[in-house]
């Protein structure tokens, strides 16, 4: 049981607001190692050695290289890297036709790689950050970096960060702003029915409707062009 944990994937979140978490076999110490099949039966985990030996038999059977199974569950250390779980983290979407962000507060929750994460210094920090990635004044100023498909542009990854985003300081009556219209917004975001059955890219449209007709998202758009 110790190691199934939430996973949060692109479709977990909504702007503002964490929306739904999956569950998934996660064979990683809480210093962040890997445990596959072997290391779990030595440490007496049967039902994940279990687990691991069929999962590891199937992969052998199909890999195409040297790569073991958890090689690939850890793929540049992109699972690891998040142990210690950070208690407060900022979780952003590298893919859709819009931007997402949102604070998670799960200490047990693992981070799928549609999601980038970082570990804020604060709360504020944390608030100022998704303000500013959650932006649509943000998202029309790198619209030429993204690429684009069927329906425009598409997908995000690192192209926000090409922004000239200021370090945040608590002494920046600005960034101050920017923190508390962010923190306004979870919370109206969090306010809003949307039923559990909603697919994610709908409901992500309905946050974004619900938190423009309040009003918090064109104030949040001024400060960032200010910024």
């Amino acid at each position: 049981a110790e190691n199934l944990r939430p996973v949060y994937l692109g479709e977990s979140i909504l702007p503002f607001r964490i929306w739904r978490a999956f569950e998934g076999v996660i064979p990683v110490h809480a210093s962040g190692s890997m445990i596959d099949a072997k290391a779990a039966a030595d440490l007496g985990l049967g039902g994940l050695g279990a687990w691991m030996r069929s999962a590891e038999t199937v992969w052998n059977q199909n890999k195409t290289s040297s790569v073991t199974l958890t090689e690939q569950f850890d793929f540049y250390r992109k699972l690891g890297a998040q142990f210690p779980i950070a208690p407060l983290r900022v979780v952003y979407s590298k893919a859709g036709t819009q931007p997402a962000a949102c604070l998670l507060r799960d200490g047990a929750g693992v981070i799928d790689h549609k999601l980038y994460w970082a570990k804020p210094d604060s709360e504020d920090e944390a608030y100022y950050l998704t303000a500013i990635l959650n932006a649509e004044e943000a998202r029309r100023r790198v619209e030429t970096l993204q690429s684009r498909g069927l329906f425009g542009a598409r997908d995000f990854d690192k192209v926000m960060f090409t922004l000239p985003i200021p370090r945040f300081a608590a002494t920046s009556a600005l960034h101050a702003d920017l923190a508390a219209a962010g923190r306004e917004a979870e919370t109206v975001a969090a306010d809003i029915a949307i039923p559990e059955a909603t697919p994610f890219a709908r409901a992500r449209r309905t946050a974004r409707d619900s938190l423009r007709a309040h009003g918090v998202s064109d104030r949040i758009d001024a400060l960032v062009g200010r910024l």
